[in-house]
């Protein structure tokens, strides 16, 4: 069984692939990163991947071709949706943030003003204190 490992070459799949199975010339050289788009697919299972690898040899060059042209436009498209996905992910936390920070803005002036609120009572505490202390002299 070969194991997805988006690091590995087209070459390192082969060779993984080649201590288990036969891979016809026609794959080496006209399809060689077949191998590889079969292992990494999430659209097909483990037994699915295995069986795919194993009538490899048998298949005609028209098989292989459609497998291929199959498993390479679903990269592709999968490609496209996560490139589409994280764009409207990088919008929406852009557009989030400015929200956030409004939000945070809002908090902070009504902090503020309560701040002041306070020192305001404070100070007026204080300024009647000073007034009856003044008027005891």
């Amino acid at each position: 069984m070969l194991v997805k490992d988006l690091q590995k070459s087209v070459e390192e799949y082969i060779k993984d692939a080649e201590r288990s199975y036969i891979v016809p010339i026609l794959i080496r050289e006209k399809y060689p990163d077949i191998i590889k788009l079969i292992v990494e697919t999430d659209s097909m299972d483990v037994e699915e991947q295995e069986y795919w690898l194993q009538i490899m040899p048998i298949m005609s060059e028209m098989q292989t071709q459609k497998l291929y042209a199959i498993l390479a436009r679903e990269k592709e498209q999968i490609g496209k949706l996560n490139s589409e996905y994280d764009s409207k992910m990088s919008d929406f936390a852009s557009k989030n943030a400015a929200v956030l920070d409004a939000a945070r803005f809002k908090d902070r002036i009504t902090k503020i003003k309560e701040d002041e609120k306070i020192a305001d009572v404070e100070e007026s505490n204080e300024e009647t204190e000073l007034l009856k202390q003044l008027e005891t002299l």
